[in-house]
């Protein structure tokens, strides 16, 4: 008599267990939110993985997740150390913007392929032509710029160094000698006349 309800027992705390471990399954508690970035940890990440996360997001449409932003940032690297690695702002942001031009496209001649309509073919491979004679142009530009950089710097004035106060005003004092100009005053070379002696 004794022995059923024990089995019982067991059956029962064995069936809570499995439908605990299921609701604890199901309900799993939501992840620790990430640490709250400072806005100077913000930008440098934007400086980090900036050009990849556009990269990204101008093929998202046609690749989907085939390449995450982590691919598209050892891309961006790979293709920045191939142009030299630029350290000049303007010159990266010219280089960036081409690659971006370059992938856009070809996304459009990828749309203008599965386009039927003649008119939609026409307007796609008329975007293409334009943003392509941009690209060269920006390529162009991007090649004077990166080889007027050097004469820039070399054409540039050596820092002048910091004068001292007191050779300063030596130096006003000797100007204003050399533009005194003679005086017409008589009453200036009243003054400068000897005094007759007394008698």
């Amino acid at each position: 008599m004794t022995a059923r309800p024990s089995s019982e027992y067991t059956r029962a705390t064995e069936q809570a267990v499995i439908e605990a471990d299921a609701h604890l399954a199901e309900y799993q508690p939501p992840p620790e939110p990430a640490p709250t970035l400072s806005s100077a940890e913000k930008a440098q990440r934007l400086r980090d993985v900036g050009f990849a996360a556009r990269l990204y997001a101008s093929s998202a449409p046609l690749l989907a997740d085939a390449l995450d932003i982590e691919s598209w940032k050892i891309y961006a690297d790979k293709f920045l150390e191939e142009l030299g690695s630029p350290t000049d702002p303007v010159a990266r942001m010219m280089a960036e913007q081409l690659a971006l031009a370059h992938h856009t496209i070809a996304n459009l001649h990828i749309r203008a392929a599965s386009r039927l309509a003649p008119q939609e073919v026409a307007a796609f491979f008329g975007a293409i032509a334009r943003l392509m004679a941009e690209f060269r142009r920006s390529a162009l530009a991007l090649k004077a710029y990166c080889e007027a950089s050097p004469r820039r710097e070399a054409a540039a004035p050596p820092p002048r160094a910091k004068r001292s106060p007191g050779g300063r005003d030596a130096r006003r004092k000797k100007k204003a000698l050399r533009t005194e100009l003679p005086s017409n005053n008589r009453i200036t070379e009243y003054f400068d006349e000897p005094e007759p002696a007394l008698s």
